[in-house]
Formats: C-alpha cells, structure tokens, sequence
C-alpha cells in the first residue's frame, strides 16, 4: 500500500497546534488526513497547513447537524468525502431517520462533488427484525450521494467478519477505518434497560479499560486485513484511514504507535 490516510482524532489529545500535527504525520508517512476538527483556521489557512506539511484532506468526520454548513470549507481543501461518525438509533425506524437525514446531507454533498458517508461503532450491529440496525442504513440511502465507512476495529469487536460485510454492499463502502483489534465483545445494545443498576464508578473504569486494551497493533489482531483490502480493492476503494484510539505500549506514546501502523500497512498491504 503506497497511500495511507490517518484520522485526526487520533492525535486529538497530543499537545502540539494542528499546523504541527500535520507536519508531523507527514514525517512518519501518512499521505493525507481525514479531520476531526479544525483546530480554528479557516479555509485558507488549512490548505496552507496542509500544502506546508505535504498533506492532502481526503475526508472529515462531521456531526450530523453540521454536515452541510462544512461542505463549502471541505471543497475548499479538496475533500471528496465528509463522514457523520456516529448518530443515535435504537430501532429500525430510527435507523431509517437517520437514513434520511444522510440523504439530504448526500443531495447537498452532490453540489460540491463530495458525497456523504457514515462510520460505525459497534451499537450499529444490533438487530431489529434480523437485520443490524446500520443495514437499514445503508439499504435506504440513496448509493449516488451516500456510502459507509467501515470502522473494521468496531465492526470486528461486533462480531462481524469486515470482509463480508464489505462485500455485502458492493458500490457503497467509501473508505476503511484502519482500527486493530484483539477479540469479540458483542454489539452494545442502544437500549440499555433504564432500571438497570448504574454502573459504579470503578466499575465503568474497569470496562474502559477493557474496551480500550482492544486496541492492538496493526496485524496483531483478529482483522484479516489482506481479506479487507481485497474486498475493498474490488470496489475500487483503496482510502485506508487509520484511526488509533488508544495506545498499546507503555510508557503510552500515540506517535509511536501511529508511525507502526502505517509502517506495517505500507509493508504489507
């Protein structure tokens, strides 16, 4: 793989201004960016920040609300994708709410020449009357303007093969989420009983910390990644975004981790 794209989101916590984060995702290989924020510059000033640094926006992540009102900043950088990197649905028929509201983000998308996609977590993969709650998604919208991002780190955690899924919807997959991980935990359910017995504090810090030791390094883990490329490959999409949301070693060092997973992409996909 001579091209690998990295999520901003990645580095969110790092202390460094986006100008210098660019510059140095850049000197540890990534080709381009898909954002998460815009660390305040303005349209000029990112494209500057990103021609500094050698950089190209292929993406950003966006809030539902805020897709459309980003579209003109987004053609501005040259991005052919904007995300919604998550929204709530419980049930199929707020899956279908959500499938429409991305079917007015995709029409207006269509003016820029950017089309519109959605990232999963692992909530997406509940079912409602056999089918996961992100199929309905994808089965209603419109596949000219709207696509999905397959987190195959989520997925994979899910209990889904990220191949298979791929291969599923052929012509609707945008762009792969790059996200190691080590086992299986089921898909969340997005109706937790409201009688339950909240968690205690030790307790949801126990569970971070579960969720988080999934992250593994890249090729260390249950994602068959040469499998995703070739589904991939074979729907002509070949933007692999990684999205590292913890880091494995210790001391932690995010950079470290972050310049490995694109070393072994280059290396091995």
């Amino acid at each position: 793989m001579e091209k690998v794209y990295v999520q901003t989101y990645s580095v969110c916590a790092e202390p460094e201004s986006l100008p210098e984060k660019l510059e140095k995702l850049a000197s540890i290989g990534y080709s381009g960016v898909e954002f998460a924020g815009y660390g305040g510059l303005n349209a000029k000033e990112m494209k500057k920040a990103l021609a500094d640094a050698g950089l190209v926006c292929v993406s950003s992540h966006v809030g539902m609300d805020n897709i459309i009102q980003d579209l003109e900043y987004l053609a501005e950088l040259g991005a052919k994708m904007v995300v919604c990197p998550g929204y709530r649905f419980g049930n199929r028929d707020e899956a279908l709410g959500c499938a429409e509201r991305l079917n007015k983000c995709g029409e207006e998308g269509a003016k820029y020449g950017i089309r519109v996609g959605y990232h999963n977590h692992i909530s997406e993969f509940w079912q409602d009357g056999g089918q996961y709650l992100l199929d309905y998604v994808i089965q209603n919208t419109d596949p000219e303007n709207v696509g999905f991002q397959l987190d195959c780190g989520w997925a994979s955690a899910a209990g889904i093969i990220p191949q298979d899924y791929i291969n599923q919807y052929p012509g609707r997959l945008m762009s792969v989420h790059v996200k190691e991980n080590n086992d299986v935990v089921g898909a969340d359910n997005p109706n937790p009983d409201p009688n339950a017995v909240p968690l205690t504090e030790e307790e949801r810090a126990a569970e971070n910390a579960r969720r988080n030791r999934l992250n593994c390094p890249t090729g260390q883990g249950i994602v068959d990644w040469k499998q995703v490329k070739a589904a991939a490959d074979a729907q002509g999409v070949t933007t692999f975004i990684v999205e590292r949301e913890w880091s494995y070693n210790t001391p932690q060092n995010r950079w470290e981790c972050l310049k490995a997973d694109c070393e072994w992409l280059k290396a091995n996909l």
